[in-house]
């Protein structure tokens, strides 16, 4: 064979190659489309996926930690319920789209602080919420008390910014919540079957934290003493009774919260002074004009805070 020849043979087996080459890179092009486009799903069934879950339990299960057979264990948690006090007396008489509206954004708020808290969402049922403390994830049982009581203040007092949006949206509906907090031994995990599950709890210190937000007045945040002892040292309470549950042999001790013990704005208030025998709430006065938004604030806050404690 001569150069020549040797020559057109060896370019024959290089324009193979090149053109093995191209059709790799196009394939590794074609693999890598295909990658960035599931990938792209994937994200966004995660994020779907997200609005479901507390993200306690998302990142569970996104991080391969959850079991996802039915099981449960028993646990010391705290568990907060709420609802809106007249809520179903309004529903007949608002738009539903406006309703719908004002009320996914009072649960936006009030899911945020959970959030903020460390809290567990466990389910909205209209205008109720059901969150608990110390599952998935544990700290200690008096951080659980104490964040959840933390949360609920917080809650409640932002309703009155709340309020004002609903008004500005046509409703004019004084906007209080009920809350109720226990903290007992309880079974959590997952319930359900094989094909669909609910991580969630069940026990008797549930149906308390239930009866306590149905006992509890307008406004008005109800503990237990099973609670209460825990977190006695951090929190102003007043003692509202007993009341009875259905399932429990003794009567439920229950409390009111004033408010944190340690509070430094309300001990900076300059309207209001509270001291072991109740409170001192100085003359306010008000112009739309002059009064700045702080002293608003504050205003707002002492007059708040005075009203809780008077309930």
């Amino acid at each position: 064979m001569d150069n020549e020849s040797i020559l057109e043979e060896e370019r024959a087996k290089y324009a193979e190659l090149e053109v093995l080459y191209q059709n790799i890179i196009d394939h590794s092009t074609e693999i890598e489309n295909e990658l960035l486009e599931n990938n792209k799903k994937i994200q966004m069934y995660l994020d779907r996926m997200r609005r479901y879950l507390s993200p306690q339990l998302y990142e569970m299960i996104t991080g391969s930690e959850v079991e996802t057979s039915i099981s449960h264990q028993r646990r010391k948690l705290t568990i907060f319920f709420s609802d809106i006090v007249g809520f179903t007396t309004i529903t007949d008489s608002i738009e539903p789209e406006i309703l719908s509206d004002c009320l996914n954004k009072y649960l936006d708020v009030m899911s945020s602080i959970a959030i903020k808290y460390g809290g567990t969402i466990d389910k909205f049922i209209g205008d109720a919420i059901m969150i608990f403390f110390g599952a998935p994830s544990f700290d200690n049982d008096k951080v659980h008390a104490l964040n959840c009581v933390k949360m609920a203040i917080e809650m409640r007092d932002s309703l009155p910014a709340l309020a004002e949006y609903w008004r500005q949206s046509g409703i004019n509906h004084n906007l209080t919540c009920r809350i109720g907090i226990n903290t007992g031994y309880v079974t959590v995990g997952n319930f359900g079957t094989n094909e669909r599950m609910d991580y969630t709890i069940i026990g008797g210190p549930v149906n308390v934290a239930s009866r306590l937000e149905n006992a509890s007045d307008a406004g008005e945040i109800l503990i237990s003493n099973a609670t209460k002892s825990l977190i006695d040292e951090f929190i102003d309470t007043k003692a509202k009774g007993e009341i009875v549950v259905k399932g429990v042999h003794t009567p439920i001790e229950t409390f009111q919260v004033i408010g944190l013990k340690n509070d430094q704005e309300k001990k900076e208030n300059p309207f209001l002074k509270f001291d072991a025998d109740g409170f001192l709430l100085k003359p306010l006065h008000f112009d739309k004009l002059s009064t700045n938004p702080e002293e608003r604030r504050l205003m707002q806050y002492a007059l708040e805070k005075a009203l809780a404690a008077l309930r």
